[in-house]
């Protein structure tokens, strides 16, 4: 498919926009420590996400979550991150509490998942098996890694256009 040199150049543009705004949500996230990307770990919300998927997130108002949703939490029972759908939500002694299960369990997981206890709300983004390198290394590299990788496939896309803008004379 060939573009225009006004396509490509916007197309451009927006490739390098969306770069910048993954580099800013990285850094701020190891400067800041707050991750908007957290991996799936087991098969438990299979087939909406698998075992090594990469997810994006964001601390979405706890208030405003609803049946549905899937999130990110600290387990009050298991002491890990799960990541799970909201079953049902309930008030006890007025405090909101969520009942949570993953797609592919039979049950709703033990205990109750209150405010203290939420990460974040998944965004319906995953990137297949990119979780598995947040499993083998730790933060901050891993975000470093995934940097330098989206960085480097984003670039190889546009090397023959940038190789092309080296070699022109310029008037």
């Amino acid at each position: 498919m060939k573009f225009s040199k006004k396509k490509r150049d916007i197309l451009e543009n927006i490739m390098f926009a969306i770069l910048l705004i993954i580099t800013a949500i990285m850094l701020a996230s190891i400067i800041l420590g707050i991750s908007p990307f957290y991996y799936v770990e087991g098969n438990s919300m299979h087939p909406t996400l698998e075992n090594g998927d990469l997810i994006i997130i964001y601390k979405a108002n706890f208030e405003s979550l609803k049946v549905g949703d899937i999130i990110v939490f600290n387990s009050p029972v298991y002491n890990v991150r799960i990541v799970h759908r909201i079953k049902d939500i309930k008030f006890i002694d007025d405090e909101m509490v969520l009942i949570t299960q993953g797609d592919n369990n039979r049950v709703p997981d033990p205990g109750y998942v209150r405010k203290q206890d939420y990460i974040g709300k998944y965004v319906g983004i995953r990137v297949p098996y990119a979780g598995y390198v947040g499993q083998i290394l730790a933060p901050p590299v891993n975000y470093i890694l995934i940097a330098v990788l989206l960085t480097y496939f984003i670039y190889t896309i546009f090397e023959d256009e940038l190789k092309k803008r080296r070699t022109r004379p310029s008037f």
